[in-house]
């Protein structure tokens, strides 16, 4: 994984496009009786689904017409066009969602179309790598009893996304067993033994953490929201010297997320905005290290193109990354914001010129009380 190049009914496929996080909630603020609020909510399903079927199907309309057409201006006009439709389906989508929760609340799995719907929700979470507004909805259609077999890969991979891994091989398994089991998910199969046993050992040594309550934090100020990350200087004190050295001197200030790549990670850090700047020095790796740390849902990790050639740029997994274990130096892990990893902007630097998002400014909470230098690694 290089510091260049880091290294799915048209219901659904609309969902796919959007990648939204709205986790409806009948606990939010509201006046009356919530029952009667879930029901009017549910009243409204059937015209909502309505509208949004129309919405698809002018964006597959112009879509096609995109691919169809050579002419540069009508090119231009399609794009602009599909553009909009898909603002007016990610400001319609919460509306929907509301209405199909609540109706399935009321009538589990009665309507065919409510569910189809609430499980579109839920692959889109699963897509958009939002898995706690996806464990919403598998609660919901787990506990209701939903029979769907589409639901097994997709609560098999929020589960293993969250380090639940005994209800992942479960479900996985009966993803597996009638036919469904994605490629990506069959990984996590295989590999989940082993993610059980490193889990142990992660959640031991947070709980420990949690204890001494002494770890560095960096709070992370992007145009999405605020993250927070505590970072492990037990394991990797060089990598972290190194990046609250850059932060101190306001290094991250305005540097975009320049390649954020679904079902994988997000990555930054780089001041020309396209993976081949640095700070102009290299670090040492520290992932060979006996008691280095794993590749867990929300771990910061650095960026390099061999070893000992990190230096400004680090990634934030979205998933457990188990292939980066012991080849990347984990050197942190999001406690706060976890919610704002999926809003941030897919893109790869190399293939599209959508805008990124950008950390408006980072700033150390709390250290050690030492000096906080980069161990430079020397020239040959």
């Amino acid at each position: 994984m290089a510091a260049k190049t880091f290294g799915r009914s048209a219901l659904v496929g609309l969902f796919l496009i959007l990648m939204l996080s709205t986790v409806p909630s009948w606990a939010q603020p509201g006046d009356g009786d919530p029952e009667l609020s879930r029901a009017a909510a549910a009243k409204e399903f059937p015209r909502l689904l309505t509208q949004w079927t129309e919405l698809d199907r002018k964006l597959t309309t112009v879509g096609k017409e995109f691919r169809a057409s050579v002419d540069p201006d009508q090119r231009d006009i399609l794009r602009q066009q599909y553009s909009d439709f898909v603002q007016q389906a990610k400001d319609f989508l919460p509306r929907l969602r509301v209405a199909a929760v609540a109706a399935y609340e009321l009538a589990p799995n009665d309507d065919p179309d409510v569910t189809r719907t609430v499980l579109g929700l839920m692959a889109n979470d699963v897509h958009g790598d939002d898995y706690d507004a996806a464990e919403f909805l598998a609660r919901l259609l787990v506990e209701n009893k939903c029979e769907e077999k589409a639901l097994f890969g997709l609560v098999g991979v929020t589960t293993y996304c969250l380090h639940d891994f005994v209800t992942a091989e479960k479900y996985l398994k009966k993803a597996d067993e009638v036919g469904l089991l994605e490629r990506a998910a069959s990984g996590y199969l295989k590999d989940i033994k082993a993610e059980q046993q490193k889990w142990l050992v992660e959640k031991a040594l947070r709980d420990q953490e949690a204890l001494d309550d002494n770890l560095p934090r960096v709070r992370l100020q992007t145009n999405q929201g605020v993250i927070v990350i505590e970072l492990f200087e037990n394991e990797a004190p060089k990598t972290v010297a190194n990046f609250i050295s850059l932060v101190n001197q306001r290094f991250y200030d305005g540097l975009t997320f320049h390649r954020v790549l679904t079902n994988f990670m997000a990555q930054g850090g780089c001041p020309k905005g396209d993976g081949t700047g640095d700070a102009g020095y290299k670090i040492p790796c520290e992932c060979s290290k006996t008691d280095h740390r794993n590749h867990f849902t929300g771990t910061l990790s650095m960026a390099h193109s061999g070893k000992d050639t990190g230096s400004s740029q680090f990634f934030i997994t979205v998933r457990p990354t188990p292939h980066l274990d012991g080849k990347h130096t984990a050197f942190g892990r999001v406690i706060e914001g976890s919610e704002i990893l999926p809003l941030l902007q897919r893109r790869d630097p190399e293939r599209t010129r959508v805008e990124p998002d950008r950390i408006i400014r980072a700033e150390v909470l709390r250290d050690r009380g030492h000096a906080y230098e980069p161990t430079k690694v020397k020239s040959p």
